[in-house]
C-alpha cells in the first residue's frame, strides 16, 4: 500500500459535466457526491510536498503542552464537567490484520470480554461513580454496523449508544478513475473514506446538534482498540477551563513510532505533518527522535459547540490521504482523510503530551500477546500496567507471519506465558505452549521445519530453541 497525501486547496464549482461527475451520481448520495468530489477534485492536483524544509520548526509550549502542566481539578468541578462529556471510538476497522472476520472491536481481549465490552464498562463504572449518563458514541464502517449493532442489543448500559454508519464511496481505477461498479465488483466496489468522515457525519445525520441540544460540549474520540484512551478528568477540566475547541494527545517516539504523524508549527500555528508530506531526501530527518519527539496517538478531544459553529461556515477541507492498492491484478486508488487532520482548522487548536500508557493499540497478535499477559492487570474496564514488573519499557514482541492468524495464535498460546520479565519475544513458524509457562530475558522460538512443542510449566531464560 502506497499513502501520499494533498493539501487542500479550498471548495470550488462542481465541475457537473464532468464524465466522471455522472458516474459517481449513479452510485452516490447528492450529498455524498459533493463531499466525494472534492476529494477528487484534490488528488487531480496532485500530492504536495512542505518545500521550505528548513522553515519546520517544534511547536512552543504554549501549542504543545505536556501534561504534567496541566491543574488537576476538584471533585465537585470534574462532576459538573463529566455532565457535558461525550466518549466516541472509531469502529470502522475489522480484525482481518489478525484472521478475524468482523469488527476488531468484538475481538476478546480480557476475561472473556471485547474491546467494545471493556469501553462500555469504563464508561458504566464512570456513570456509577459520579452518577452521571455519559452518552457513548461510535463510528462504524458498512463492513462494522451490523455487527456491532447486534452485540449492543444483547447488553444492558445505563446510558445512550448512539451508533451510526459512516460514508461509503466507490473504489476508483488507478488509471482513469472511472468509479468501480457494483455489477462487476460487488463488496469490493466500496470502502469507508477513513476517520475524518466523522465531522460531515456526525452534521448531516444530526447527532452533533442534537448532542449540543441535551448540553454536551466535549467529545473525547479515540480508536475502539486502543485500550489505553481512557477518560481523564485532567483533560477533561482543560478543555473545559480553556475553552480549547480541539486538543490532539501526542506521546513520546520510541524506534517503532518513527513514521507516525507528528506536529509542527509556521506563524504560531500548529499543524500535523505527516511523512508523506515530507520531501524524500528529508525522510530520515522526519524519523529522528531528536527533531520529532513525539506522535499523534489519534485520542482527540473537541469543543463540539466550536466544532458546530466552524461547520456553519463550510466544509473544514481535510487534508486528503490516497492509499493505492490492488483488487487482483487491478490498480485502485481510495481517497481518505483522518480526524487529526481537522486540528489545523481550529485556532486554538493544542496538542498535549501525554504518557505512553495512554497508547496501547492492538494492530497485531504481537499486541494481543501483551494486553491478554501479566503486563497489565483489569481494573473497572481499564488495563493497567502490572507494577511488579521492574522495566519501564514493554517487552518487543514478534510472533512472525504463521501467529498472526488468531486461530493459530490461540491455538499456540492456551494460556498465555508469564512475560513479567520478558524483554523479547521472536517466534518463527509454528510454536505451541503445552500448558503455563515463563519466559525471561530474550527468547528465539522458530518451529518452521518442524512444530516446536513447549511442555507445560516450562521457564525459558534468554535461550533460543528450534522444532
Amino acid at each position: 500500500m502506497v499513502q501520499f497525501i494533498m493539501e487542500p486547496k479550498g471548495f470550488g464549482m462542481l465541475e457537473s459535466k464532468d464524465p466522471l461527475w455522472s458516474a459517481l451520481g449513479k452510485l452516490l448520495e447528492p450529498s455524498q457526491l459533493n463531499i466525494y468530489w472534492e476529494m477528487i477534485s484534490h488528488y487531480r492536483q496532485g500530492p504536495s510536498k512542505i518545500q521550505d524544509w528548513d522553515s519546520i520548526k517544534s511547536p512552543d509550549s504554549e501549542s504543545l503542552l505536556d501534561y504534567s502542566r496541566l491543574p488537576s481539578p476538584e471533585d465537585s468541578k470534574t462532576a459538573q464537567q463529566l455532565s457535558k462529556l461525550v466518549v466516541g471510538k472509531l469502529n470502522g476497522g475489522m480484525g482481518t490484520s489478525m484472521g478475524c472476520m468482523g469488527p476488531k472491536s468484538l475481538v476478546m481481549v480480557r476475561n472473556n470480554k471485547s474491546f467494545l465490552d471493556l469501553i462500555l464498562e469504563q464508561v458504566e463504572n464512570l456513570n456509577r461513580e459520579w452518577k452521571q449518563k455519559i452518552p457513548v458514541l461510535l463510528m462504524n464502517s458498512f463492513y462494522t454496523h451490523k455487527d456491532t449493532q447486534a452485540h449492543l442489543n444483547s447488553l444492558n448500559f445505563s446510558s445512550e449508544i448512539i451508533g451510526f454508519q459512516q460514508n461509503k464511496f466507490p473504489r476508483l481505477h488507478a488509471g482513469n478513475l472511472n468509479p468501480l461498479t457494483p455489477e462487476k465488483w460487488g463488496d469490493q466496489t466500496f470502502y469507508p473514506p477513513g476517520h475524518g468522515d466523522f465531522f460531515q457525519c456526525v452534521s448531516q445525520q444530526g447527532i452533533l446538534q442534537r448532542l449540543i441540544d441535551e448540553g454536551r460540549e466535549i467529545l473525547f474520540m479515540s480508536n475502539a482498540d486502543n485500550l489505553g484512551a481512557v477518560m481523564d478528568p485532567v483533560i477533561l477540566n482543560y478543555m473545559d477551563e480553556f475553552n480549547i475547541p480541539f486538543l490532539m494527545e501526542m506521546t513520546p517516539k520510541t524506534s517503532a513510532d518513527v513514521k507516525g504523524g507528528t506536529l509542527y508549527q509556521v506563524d504560531g500555528k500548529l499543524k500535523l505533518l505527516e511523512i508523506a508530506q515530507v520531501p524524500d531526501d528529508k525522510v530520515d530527518d522526519f524519523c529522528d527522535q531528536n527533531k520529532f519527539k513525539v506522535f499523534n496517538t489519534n485520542n482527540i478531544w473537541i469543543n463540539l459547540i466550536a466544532l458546530n459553529k466552524r461547520l456553519s461556515q463550510g466544509p473544514l477541507n481535510l487534508t486528503v490521504l490516497v492509499n493505492e492498492k490492488k483488487l487482483g491484478d487491478t490498480p485502485i486508488v481510495q481517497l481518505e482523510t483522518a480526524i487529526g487532520s481537522a486540528l489545523e482548522c481550529f485556532e486554538g487548536a493544542v496538542g498535549l503530551t501525554v504518557s505512553r500508557v495512554r497508547f496501547l493499540p492492538v494492530k497485531k497478535t504481537d499486541d494481543l500477546l501483551l494486553v491478554r499477559s501479566n503486563l497489565f492487570n483489569l481494573d473497572k474496564g481499564q488495563l493497567k500496567r502490572n507494577p511488579i514488573r521492574k522495566s519501564k519499557q514493554l517487552p518487543k514482541i514478534n510472533l512472525g507471519d504463521f501467529l498472526q492468524n488468531i486461530e493459530n495464535f490461540q491455538n499456540s498460546f492456551p494460556i498465555i506465558p508469564d512475560l513479567i520479565d520478558l524483554e523479547e519475544l521472536m517466534i518463527k513458524g509454528d510454536v505451541r505452549f503445552e500448558g503455563k509457562a515463563s519466559l525471561k530475558g530474550k527468547v528465539n522460538l522458530e518451529g518452521l521445519k518442524n512444530v516446536l512443542v513447549l511442555p507445560s510449566e516450562i521457564l525459558i531464560a534468554d535461550e533460543s530453541r528450534q522444532g
